[in-house]
């Protein structure tokens, strides 16, 4: 119906994604472009780091992830090659996660700036997924803190019991993370290597 035609195209324009001419017709807006481009900068991220990715998991033979900031606070899962040993993660490409409860989200988010934590923290409310989930603000800034120090996040069993993943943010020329890589696998297992990981994930994320 007409109607619901015209309330459609008022709250597409009213979003940026319809633009209308001094005739009334319609054209798409800029947030349309914006949105290819950050599809086609997702499609370059894979290509150029599924190579990488490949190498790290046969060096450390756990679960990969190769994840990005998402639109809604969230980070998602772009790429991911299962551990060949048994009990790997169970995730999928697609998949979103809270970012303050995972390795790769917490990496991206210590490197987003002050302002951008800032108003994290005023819109998302830090639910414990686990009993290990930090929930109250001022142990996330100090994690947060932590992994800008030493460049990568252990997070042990924060969004999984069982289950410690080792993230590192990939950082663009201008000094904002575009991606983030990690490792996950059984606790137990990862900690066996907790001072040899860290050092292949930002190997990884730096090339």
């Amino acid at each position: 119906g007409k109607s619901s035609v015209f309330r459609l195209v008022a709250t597409l324009e009213a979003r940026g994604f319809v633009k209308k001419d001094k005739y009334g017709r319609c054209r798409l807006g800029m947030k349309f472009s914006y949105f290819g481009s950050v599809v086609l900068a997702r499609m370059e991220i894979l290509q150029a780091s599924r190579p990488y990715l490949e190498e790290l998991q046969r060096n450390v033979r756990e679960t990969v992830h190769l994840a990005v900031w998402d639109d809604d606070w969230n980070i998602r899962f772009i790429d991911k090659i299962d551990g060949a040993i048994a009990f790997h993660m169970k995730s999928f490409v697609g998949l979103p996660k809270a970012c303050y409860s995972t390795a790769t989200g917490k990496s991206m988010l210590a490197f987003m700036g002050e302002e951008f934590i800032r108003d994290f923290l005023n819109h998302v409310p830090l639910v414990s997924i686990t009993p290990h989930t930090i929930t109250e603000s001022s142990r996330l800034l100090e994690s947060l803190d932590e992994i800008r120090c030493q460049g990568y996040c252990l997070s042990v069993e924060e969004d999984e019991l069982g289950l410690t993943c080792i993230g590192a943010p990939v950082i663009d020329a201008s000094q904002k993370p575009v991606a983030a890589i990690s490792i996950s696998g059984p606790t137990v297992r990862m900690m066996e290597h907790v001072s040899e990981y860290p050092g292949r994930v930002m190997d990884t994320a730096k090339i």
